[in-house]
């Protein structure tokens, strides 16, 4: 709960923290767009001020006399006849006059800024004037361009002639504005993003560990309730035992002596290999485990192995078939070592496998390497469980379902005494189909690894 109800405040804490770093930014953002608006209205307005400045413009005068023109010709048509209206006609002509619009470009990229934008031409009146009347005909329900609402403007005009008053301003918009904005910002955006990189690193790495260290409690949990379980066991047996041999009537049965004698012996064993075990956790790392690898006759060795685990196993043996093809007669290997990676997984394969239990080993050796499978007819092992098989103390749910006594540790000594022989191992398995170890050991003239 307490694991929980801090993961839960990391994760609102890093909320929050994107949170402010988003409204800092578009705080700055916003700020960074109000001043580049105010530098380079002024600039534009300058800009246009010194166009308006300059000698008497004869270009501009014959686009008035033009329109002037226009205005007449509007005046004495009928409206049905005209395709389009006098508002469009005057929008238009304006619009061609660019004059402006090449005197800003110049005069902003001298000003060391890069002139990318776009030019806008907005008529707000039209008045046609004629001797008698004046009649408005823009704005009067017809729709002109309009300038993008981002677009600066740049001066607004008023000209009165013979024949028409209109009244027009002109508008500059930069289409890099944001890139421009953003470039000004980028210190800003460096910083903000790091410290959301490194916070969010941290949080990860926090949560990652945390669920670790729960995992590994439990873990260790489930470790010290299965051991002893397992100390109990042979400690009540030999208990018992020790209690019956003081039976007058047992006493004069020497075979019943022996029985119990033989028992206590047996299980005196087991409890001395089980406490050696719990021992030895700390050295049963790759690079700590000591091997002493000898000649081995593989095959007779194999054979001998797994008769001596039948015995053993008395009325519960499985069925193991042999598959064993070798080139060579001789591996180096660990004999003691290997033993034990081959008992613990019959081991698994009876206590977790269904009833017969069918067990096939096979043993190769190509391509330089020994190969080593270990198939059985079991209920299989699932998807989650897989990845974390050979973690130390770890039992699957399957284990823990069925109350199999184990202390974890079996697969975790097999992958280790595997990978201190230059090897590695692999399992391959899904619900219902069994399951298949693979094991791949460099032979004496093979590869350092498999």
């Amino acid at each position: 709960m307490k694991s929980r109800f801090l993961i839960g405040l990391s994760a609102l804490a890093l909320l929050v923290l994107i949170a402010v770093q988003y409204v800092i930014i578009t705080e700055t953002y916003r700020t960074k767009k109000e001043q580049f608006d105010t530098r380079f209205g002024n600039l534009v307005k300058e800009g246009m001020s010194k166009f308006n400045s300059m000698d008497y413009n004869f270009d501009f005068d014959s686009v008035l006399f033009l329109l002037d023109d226009k205005a007449v010709a509007f005046m004495f048509s009928e409206p049905d006849s005209l395709s389009q209206t006098p508002g469009e006609i005057f929008h238009e002509i304006l619009n061609q006059y660019r004059d402006p619009e090449y005197f800003l470009r110049d005069y902003i990229s001298k000003a060391g800024v890069d002139p990318k934008f776009t030019y806008h031409l907005q008529v707000d009146e039209l008045y046609l004037v004629d001797i008698n009347f004046r009649q408005q005909v823009y704005p009067n329900g017809i729709q002109l361009p309009r300038a993008p609402a981002s677009a600066l403007l740049a001066g607004n005009f008023t000209h009165e002639r013979n024949f028409f008053n209109i009244s027009y301003g002109i508008y500059i918009d930069f289409v890099n504005r944001s890139k421009l904005i953003l470039r000004e910002m980028w210190l800003i955006l460096v910083l903000d993003l790091c410290t959301l990189i490194l916070v969010f690193t941290v949080f990860i790495l926090t949560l990652r560990n945390m669920l670790r260290q729960k995992r590994l409690s439990e873990m260790k949990s489930d470790f010290i309730n299965n051991m002893t379980h397992e100390l109990k066991t042979p400690l009540s047996t030999i208990s018992v035992a020790s209690s019956s041999l003081g039976n007058r009537t047992i006493i004069e049965s020497p075979e019943r002596v022996e029985e119990l004698s033989g028992l206590i012996k047996r299980q005196n064993k087991h409890l001395s290999e089980l406490i050696d075990r719990i021992l030895d956790i700390n050295i049963w790392e790759k690079d700590q485990v000591k091997l002493k690898p000898e000649h081995l006759m593989l095959e007779n060795w194999t054979r001998q192995l797994v008769k001596g685990f039948l015995l053993e196993q008395g009325k519960e043996a499985p069925e193991i078939l042999l598959d064993i093809h070798l080139i060579n007669e001789t591996h180096m290997l660990d004999e003691v070592h290997m033993a034990t990676v081959l008992n613990n997984l019959f081991s698994n394969a009876v206590r977790y496998g269904n009833t017969p239990c069918k067990i096939k080993l096979e043993v190769k050796d190509r391509d330089q390497c020994l190969w080593i499978s270990v198939t059985d007819n079991g209920p299989g092992i699932k998807k989650e469980d897989l990845k974390h098989l050979f973690e130390k103390f770890y039992r699957g749910a399957e284990a823990k379902q069925r109350v199999v006594r184990g202390l974890g540790l079996g697969l975790y000594y097999v992958k280790q005494i595997v990978e201190a022989h230059g090897g590695n191992i692999s399992v391959q398995s899904k619900p219902g189909e069994g399951t298949t170890f693979h094991i791949k050991i460099p032979t004496d003239d093979g590869p350092v690894t498999c």
